[in-house]
């Protein structure tokens, strides 16, 4: 947008489309579903990957964490999945310290997404792939055929759940491993840059599937290096830098700072550029409004 010229008669209609589209959105007073309380970790003294981190996680909410890499952003899905211990700090689940949970435990409240999904998959069979996490849990055959089936139908894999993983798309081998998860009936799920490696249309499809599971109840969230998934399908951005949480804001509050933008390494939004150029005072409130006129535009075919 750094060329982008417009008439003065465009700016004005610019910004009586912001005037009329605004409007104002009351914060969701949702219970906690996940807090971290100073929250520090290091592979040795010399090396802090986390310091003090805090912040609370809502039922259902959709959010990114974002940061440059290294910022700790991955170390941190580590910890609250029970692939790592914290040096210090606690970590609740729905008020519930997870400090003795075992990894199996934390599954059945917290759901992990790797970005590969071929790290993440050992069986041939989509249906064996994801009734993998049931077996010896004391469910019987039944009881984990319902809900494997349950669960296909919801990730769209169901027609192929005798299908070898190998013949599918690498779209629905990312559903496959979400359905591995969300099977072990999580609340919450962490997804590691969900869209990674897909074209525009296998990253639409994925993100409205993953929409469709947050309106369902799952509350999501996203490591992400993508401005424009952050903006798109989020409506809270934690950012890392240098192991530490410095930011936790809307999307649009993130991509409208400058400062902040270059201490966590983000890009900023061309929306806001437009905003300045055509002098709005809330170039937050332009980012957001825009947005969900997009949404709704595309929610509706338009």
């Amino acid at each position: 947008l750094d060329t982008l010229l417009l008439s003065k008669t465009d700016r004005i209609k610019v910004k009586e489309w912001f005037v009329r589209s605004s409007k104002k959105h009351n914060k969701r007073d949702n219970k906690t579903i996940l807090s971290l309380r100073d929250i520090s970790f290091s592979y040795n003294p010399e090396q802090k990957i986390l310091k003090n981190v805090s912040f609370d996680v809502y039922e259902g909410e959709m959010l990114a964490v974002v940061g440059h890499n290294g910022a700790g952003k991955s170390t941190l899905s580590k910890l609250i999945c029970g692939f790592e211990s914290q040096d210090n700090g606690s970590i609740f689940c729905e008020g519930i310290d997870l400090t003795n949970d075992s990894i199996r435990e934390r599954a059945s409240k917290i759901g992990y997404v790797m970005q590969n999904p071929n790290q993440m998959i050992s069986k041939i069979k989509i249906r064996d792939e994801v009734s993998l996490g049931l077996i010896n849990s004391g469910l019987s055959d039944e009881k984990i055929n319902e809900k494997v089936d349950e669960v296909l139908k919801i990730c769209g894999l169901y027609p192929y759940r005798n299908w070898p993983i190998s013949a599918v798309s690498f779209g629905q081998k990312k559903r496959v491993t979400i359905a591995s998860v969300l099977v072990m009936g999580p609340k919450l799920i962490i997804l590691d840059e969900p869209t990674a490696g897909q074209d525009f249309r296998h990253y639409t499809e994925i993100m409205e599937f993953l929409r469709t599971l947050n309106e369902c109840g799952v509350t999501v969230i996203m490591i992400t290096h993508d401005m424009h998934l952050m903006l798109e399908y989020t409506s809270r951005a934690l950012v890392f830098a240098n192991g530490e949480l410095i930011s936790d804001k809307t999307p649009a509050e993130v991509l409208c700072n400058a400062e902040l933008a270059q201490l966590a390494a983000l890009k900023e939004t061309s929306l806001f550029t437009l905003a300045n150029i055509c002098g709005i005072d809330d170039p937050v409130g332009f980012v957001e409004c825009f947005i969900e006129a997009d949404r709704e535009v595309r929610r509706h075919g338009g």
